[in-house]
């Protein structure tokens, strides 16, 4: 926004009356020097009138000055003081044109004695355009004033050079008007362009500010949206865990036709509202950024060993062929995480091809191995490339079917390589299919854990403490378990797992909660429980999306489920630990 005119006067003003005491030096010096080069040539009492009037002149002006800065006048009371400025200016002028008349006319045959006193006048008008006179009214006068009176005794004077005086004269008059109107402009707009800078530099700090507390309120929006989540994700999770373990349970122990085909479908609408709300919350927890990488070196056939039997077993329903090309390679990032980015892809890439198959690859970089998803489904359009990984957007589903996805996967896809630093990369051609790929740094070899093999066991007689504050819960995993043939006794909080273990005997595995009630959580309940019985396998269930719960699971030893639990994961978990309880009795040669 330009300043307003009554703010460049006052500063042009302003700076006039503070720089008047070392002008008005100036002056006196200069008017001492010109009164000694005159005293031969000129009447001594003449001079002296001259400089006493001359001094008067200056002693006017700064006592204007003076009164400018005790009365700090406002907006709107500037005019007088600027009339009052041109006033005293233009008598300073009056005086010099004045003594240059005086030269002219006593003193002809000395024609330095004019010159001098031109050329002083022309000095003091083109430096007063660096303070007061920037303004052109204060200019104009003073030039008006010292220049108007000598150039008129020159034309009716004669002298020896009279044509030669005439032209100088018009000359320098005509040079100093020109630097001084170019000072004019340049101090006037040199005191608008620092206003203006001013205005933007106290705008930028308003934004700035602002800025400030917009991300304040993003900051605090963040730590509420996480606080939201933690408790959404405990709070929906567990009744979803209660359906899914019930529906488990009754569909082990219906035999009747019909009502089987009526839990299945109870199980189908289960299972779609719990992938639903599973994403929704992987999506929130990442946006949130509650998801925290462990990053380690790994060889990537594990990951692809793990993919390889649910998804070809899925393309086989499809009728769709199903390659896997493998690699030695070993690389460093979460397996985890790069687990749940291959697992989405290869759920898209099956869902969207209706003929030919699906092919996962690995090409080897420089310095990273390259994994790619190949299908020859419908394909991409260029334009909808950029849409794809946007929540909730699908392509050829307008009708929204279940059956063919949420839309979420490719999102949480993007989000979860944003997490690990990595990015998706896509080729596409309409009708004949797409190439999902993304580049994984390489690893330490000699760092690398070695490939397991897992083989599942039986589950026969064993022995499960299912230690769980809703009721609706344990029933459900009593029931689930017991569909299991194993023997299950439950307990609400620490204070009933005594009297549990007294029904039961002593456990082989303890499921526990990890939020329960009392001043135990569930990671503390299976400390106290192996305090007693050392060698028991242990499982803690959690509905936190919060990174703190992992953590303490992972210091404790203890492997984590997310609820709602997944059977088939609880299942697998619960072999690894019979497995792992029966190599150690093998070990030192116990009986089981």
């Amino acid at each position: 926004m330009a300043p307003s005119r009554e703010r460049v006067l006052r500063e042009i003003l302003t700076i006039g009356f503070r720089s008047l005491p070392r002008a008005a030096g100036h002056g006196v010096l200069f008017a001492v020097l010109t009164v000694v080069l005159m005293w031969d040539g000129i009447a001594h009492a003449l001079l002296a009138g001259w400089f006493l009037a001359f001094v008067a002149a200056l002693a006017l002006r700064l006592a204007i000055a003076r009164a400018w800065f005790r009365a700090q006048p406002r907006d709107g009371e500037l005019e007088p003081w600027l009339r009052l400025t041109v006033i005293g200016v233009g008598i300073t002028g009056l005086a010099w044109g004045v003594l240059g008349v005086v030269a002219l006319s006593h003193a002809p045959q000395t024609p330095l004695y004019a010159m001098w006193t031109i050329f002083l006048i022309a000095l003091f008008a083109v430096l007063q355009t660096q303070s007061v006179g920037s303004h052109p009214a204060a200019f104009a006068t003073f030039f008006a004033c010292g220049m108007v009176p000598i150039f008129a005794a020159s034309i009716a004077f004669p002298s020896p050079h009279y044509m030669v005086r005439l032209f100088a004269e018009t000359a320098l008059v005509a040079m100093c008007v020109r630097v001084g109107w170019s000072g004019n402009r340049y101090v006037a707009d040199s005191i608008r362009m620092r206003f203006e800078n001013v205005e933007l530099l106290r705008d930028l700090t308003r934004q700035t500010q602002e800025l400030a507390r917009q991300k304040e309120e993003v900051d605090r929006a963040n730590a509420a949206k996480t606080r939201f989540l933690a408790a959404a994700s405990h709070d929906l999770r567990q009744p979803m865990q209660a359906i899914g373990l019930l529906v488990e349970a009754l569909q082990e122990r219906t035999a009747d036709p019909a009502m089987r085909r009526i839990v299945e479908s109870i199980r189908s609408s289960a299972g779609a509202m719990t992938a639903l709300l599973n994403a929704i919350l992987d999506i929130s927890r990442l946006d949130a950024g509650a998801v925290e990488p462990h990053r380690a070196p790994f060889p990537i056939a594990r990951v692809l060993d793990r993919l390889r039997g649910p998804y070809s077993y899925a393309a086989t329903q499809k009728y769709l062929t199903f390659r896997m090309r493998s690699s030695p390679a070993v690389v460093h990032t979460d397996e985890v995480l790069l687990y749940r980015i291959l697992a989405n892809l290869l759920n898209n890439a099956i869902r969207y091809t209706s003929r030919g198959g699906v092919l996962v690859g690995c090409r080897a970089r420089a310095s990273a191995v390259s994994i790619e998803v190949w299908d020859t489904g419908i394909g991409i359009a260029e334009d909808q490339l950029g849409e794809i990984f946007l929540e909730f957007h699908q392509l050829a589903n307008p009708q929204r079917d279940r059956d063919q996805g949420l839309g979420l996967g490719l999102a949480i896809v993007e989000r979860t390589a944003r997490v690990l630093g990595l990015r998706v990369h896509v080729r596409s051609r309409p009708g004949r299919g797409s190439v999902f790929s993304i580049v994984v740094p390489r690893g330490d070899p000699s760092l690398a854990s070695p490939m397991e093999m897992r083989l599942a066991d039986p589950l026969d007689g064993c022995a499960v403490l299912v230690v769980e504050d809703d009721r609706e819960i344990r029933g459900a995993m009593a029931l689930l378990l017991e569909g299991w043939n194993c023997r299950v006794e439950s307990a609400r909080s620490d204070a009933e797992v005594d009297d549990a273990i007294l029904r039961l005997g002593t456990p082989d595995v303890v499921i526990a909660d990890y939020r329960l009630p009392g001043e135990r959580n569930g990671i503390g309940v299976i400390a106290r429980i192996r305090e007693r019985h050392p060698r028991i396998a242990a499982i803690v269930a959690t509905g936190d999306v919060t990174p703190e719960a992992l953590r303490a699971a992972q210091a404790a030893g203890v492997p984590a489920l997310h609820k709602p639990v997944r059977p088939a994961r609880l299942r697998s978990l619960l072999g690894a630990a019979m497995r792992e309880r029966a190599a150690r009795r093998e070990s030192v040669g116990e009986t089981p």
